[in-house]
């Protein structure tokens, strides 16, 4: 089990940046596995950047996560950048982002590797860091291949960290009547409240294959995990919502795991 402390040091509030000192631990380990300290910048595109840093000898700042005083003395000019190793999220929903490292110049050596890829997702409950080193040649030589570790808030009843796309497929016969129920779901807040979004929904731009009829409808939704969706979909207000497209439309309604993104993507 990983355990990882993070908490605000040298806060500032009149300072467009933060800074994060982070102590990760192996469950009955003697001594942490990574101490890092990071600035972290939103930016005008809101998009938000994190910088890292290594500190110069660590051990003796071992705790500080419980006693932040213990790095007042520490200034910022005293860290060394990792380079090439910044994080950039964009927000990827309600209380969500989503993001990493770009390209290969965050150049690593464990294991013999050349350069590491991080992805990392943020939510309310947690996080998934999904940190992978390779090869020049392409080749992964550590970290998990399916995807990313997840760790949950302490305080979190449950992660809800591993994103879903729900796909509607139907025949609407009755589009007036439809929008109806297309106005009730906008107006209940449903979405917003379980951290759902649209991700494309038809008229379709172009068809490249096949002959879809007028009543084809589409609609590609993502939420931040299977238990989200399930939330959505078999709450009160939706079951009542659903009534009003009963007799004019039919639908398949699919949750499909949302799978990593392919290297030459990531990079």
């Amino acid at each position: 089990t990983a355990i990882w402390h993070i908490v605000e040091i040298w806060a500032d509030d009149k300072s467009e940046e933060r800074w994060l000192y982070t102590e990760s631990w192996i469950k009955d380990t003697p001594q942490p596995y990574i101490q890092r300290i990071s600035r972290v910048v939103a930016n005008p595109d809101g998009t938000i950047t994190t910088q890292r840093f290594t500190i110069p000898e660590p051990a003796r700042f071992v705790g500080a996560w419980q006693d932040p005083a213990k790095l007042a003395a520490l200034k910022p000019a005293e860290l060394t950048a990792i380079p090439g190793c910044d994080t950039m999220v964009v927000r990827a929903g309600k209380d969500r982002f989503e993001g990493g490292t770009a390209g290969t110049g965050c150049r690593n050596r464990y294991k013999n590797a050349d350069y590491a890829i991080s992805r990392i997702t943020l939510g309310p409950d947690g996080m998934s860091n999904w940190d992978r080193g390779f090869r020049e040649n392409g080749e992964q030589v550590w970290g998990p291949v399916a995807g990313g570790y997840r760790f949950r808030r302490a305080d979190a009843p449950a992660g809800c960290n591993a994103p879903v796309r729900m796909l509607v497929y139907g025949e609407v016969q009755d589009r007036a009547g439809f929008l109806r129920y297309v106005k009730a779901i906008r107006d209940s807040g449903l979405y917003e409240r379980t951290g759902g979004y649209y991700e494309a929904m038809t008229p379709a731009l172009e068809v490249f294959e096949g002959s879809p009829p007028p009543t084809r409808g589409v609609v590609i939704s993502r939420f931040p995990c299977i238990e989200a969706a399930r939330s959505f979909w078999n709450s009160p207000e939706y079951r009542e919502i659903v009534k009003l497209r009963a007799g004019i439309a039919t639908f398949e309604v699919l949750v499909l795991p949302v799978p990593p993104l392919p290297r030459y993507v990531a990079d």
